[in-house]
């Protein structure tokens, strides 16, 4: 946000939680539509779960995608080609950050199952990189009071 001086408006610390919330909305979906689709497609249509994977990965970054686009942020006014192409990136990126995590942290954790382990380095992954990426670039929408 811009005001006449040329300084940087700074959020309510609401606005930043509630959107933060959103962000947790949006991700818990995701989350629920990949495991729906990975055992839908193992156990109904018959798929090996690493032939699963992919559809179900695909249905939750595109629920994610979206969803992080008109709920958290907001970000309609934003070029969706360019919103597109910049997820995808910080998503691979993510996915790196994401095993490279759960690597650090399984031999260090033994005290709680590695499915814990795992949603916990996601979660520091989520906080340290794919949230601040995708509120600061990916959509982050131009101020419409801006020249």
């Amino acid at each position: 946000m811009g005001n006449p001086e040329g300084r940087e408006e700074k959020e309510p610390i609401v606005t930043r939680l509630l959107r933060f919330g959103r962000a947790l909305v949006v991700g818990s979906g995701a989350t629920l539509i990949d495991v729906s689709v990975l055992t839908t497609s193992i156990h109904l249509v018959g798929l090996a779960p690493t032939v699963a994977r992919v559809p179900a990965l695909l249905a939750g970054a595109s629920f994610q995608f979206f969803g992080n686009r008109s709920y958290t942020f907001r970000a309609q006014r934003g070029k969706l080609s360019r919103q597109a192409r910049l997820f995808v990136a910080a998503e691979l990126v993510a996915l790196l950050l994401n095993w490279s995590c759960f690597r650090f942290l399984s031999p260090r954790i033994t005290f709680m199952p590695q499915e814990l382990v795992s949603f916990l380095g996601t979660f520091v992954v989520f906080v340290a990189f794919a949230y601040p990426m995708r509120k600061l670039v990916i959509f982050r929408v131009p101020d419409e009071r801006a020249p």
